[in-house]
């Protein structure tokens, strides 16, 4: 492992991960996101789900209450993300395997998932296309597939979206001033993300993405714009 890779392990696992729950996965249109990309999954009893980057699993908790039978494996960067997931599987009595593992590089057979699921991952990697081959490799033969890109609108944009939605969500309860101060809150905790947000990083148009999965030999793909967000969500199966 690289200095700098390290280094953004050390982020994850020290600043991202801890505030996450208490940030980002309040967010209405994050939140929004993710029953979208959840709900083109269809999951049936037995079926193997990946969710790469996993993080703290606010999602796995999602799916379970979908469908229990499903055999969820979590694989993330970030193994205090892991430790936050697996004590919400204890709380649901629901077994979760967890793996610490790099997303450019799924140490798992050709064909092994039935489902894969990858939210907000790429956002943070340079290896976009790297990451989306090995989502596409560890899948079986119709196997479906939900990944979450940027778009070319992402950037600083993005952090002043998601503070006007933590501002209108606060501040719609009836007690204002408690919602005021729980938005200066969660805003000077919101902080930790800024280096995500203003960092250069590549983004996505349509014609890109659509180009990309074709390159890959992948034809069954549908690709879906959220600008709340600001992101494409691309599904379908390999």
């Amino acid at each position: 492992m690289s200095f700098t890779e390290k280094l953004i392990q050390a982020y994850f696992n020290l600043a991202y991960n801890q505030l996450y729950d208490f940030t980002t996965a309040k967010l209405q249109c994050y939140q929004e996101l993710q029953r979208r990309c959840i709900g083109k999954l269809d999951f049936r009893d037995d079926d193997r789900l990946l969710c790469v980057g996993v993080g703290t699993g606010n999602e796995i908790i999602s799916i379970v209450e979908m469908n229990r039978n499903v055999n969820i494996v979590g694989v993330d960067y970030s193994n205090t993300g892991l430790q936050k997931l697996r004590k919400k599987a204890l709380k649901i009595n629901k077994e979760i395997r967890t793996i610490v593992m790099d997303a450019r590089r799924l140490e798992f057979p050709t064909g092994s998932f039935d489902k894969a699921l990858c939210l907000h991952v790429v956002d943070f990697l340079e290896e976009h296309r790297q990451v989306t081959s090995e989502i596409l490799r560890i899948l079986k033969d119709g196997g479906q597939f939900v990944i979450t890109y940027p778009s070319e609108k992402e950037g600083a944009k993005l952090g002043t979206n998601i503070l006007r939605d933590i501002y209108r969500h606060n501040t719609s309860s009836r007690n204002y001033v408690i919602g005021l101060l729980t938005f200066l809150a969660q805003a000077a905790m919101g902080a930790v993300y800024l280096p995500l947000v203003l960092r250069q990083r590549k983004s996505y148009s349509h014609r890109q993405l659509h180009k990309m999965f074709t390159q890959l030999r992948t034809t069954d793909f549908q690709i879906e714009e959220y600008l709340a967000y600001q992101d494409f969500i691309v599904y379908g199966r390999k």
